[in-house]
């Protein structure tokens, strides 16, 4: 995330070039929550070199993002298409989405109050929910994105299952209802990614070309 200081001035400056815009109708934006017990010291660069992993894409992430508990903004993610030769160099453009670490309380998130908290329990439990799991989160990673935006769907996706497989959390897709556990959470993501994919696929989009951090 970028600090109060720089996400004011970045925010003007990133408005024009977040990567491949449709330039017809944006739908509105899509939420994805991961809930975790703990935050590492810094899981970019287990989360950038899963990215990579994933396919012929390259990322990265702007160089002053620090990942960390009161941060939110707009988090710039350069993103590489490899050419193919002899026919065409490789391109780069800018993406990204929006994203927030905050603290997870489970008495507040369930808006519970003097004497409610042992109903609740007993409630969630009757709904299915793993109670012991949700009592241990301490923290929330919001990310925000438009769907019709064929890159940062695709980052959004993936980065959610891969920061709940390296936070050991559990993510939630609030528009579904669905809540994934690390086992089930890249295997959805991809899925996710896959039928996004074919969503977008032939719609007339707006290129914003990589030229370097502002």
């Amino acid at each position: 995330m970028l600090h109060d200081d720089e996400r004011t001035a970045a925010s003007v400056r990133l408005a024009v070039v977040i990567g491949l815009v449709k330039s017809h109708g944006e739908k509105m934006s899509y939420y994805l929550i991961v809930y975790a017990a703990k935050l590492p010291p810094n899981p970019i660069p287990a989360w950038m070199k899963r990215l990579d992993a994933y396919d012929r894409l390259k990322f990265v992430i702007h160089p002053s993002v620090k990942f960390e508990l009161g941060l939110s903004g707009f988090c710039p993610i350069k993103v590489t298409v490899p050419g193919r030769w002899p026919f065409s160099s490789s391109q780069s453009y800018m993406s990204g989405f929006e994203m927030s670490v905050r603290d997870f309380d489970f008495e507040s998130h369930f808006d519970l109050q003097n004497g409610e908290v042992e109903a609740k329990r007993e409630q969630l439990r009757t709904e299915g929910l793993d109670l012991e799991h949700w009592e241990h989160f301490k923290s929330q990673v919001f990310i925000s994105f438009k769907p019709s935006n064929m890159f940062e769907a695709r980052l959004s996706f993936l980065s959610a299952a891969i920061l709940t497989e390296e936070l050991v959390g559990t993510c939630v897709d609030p528009q579904t209802g669905e809540t994934l556990d690390q086992d089930r959470v890249f295997s959805w993501a991809t899925e996710r990614v896959r039928q996004n994919d074919l969503d977008t696929q032939g719609q007339n989009l707006i290129s914003h070309p990589f030229e370097g951090w502002k």
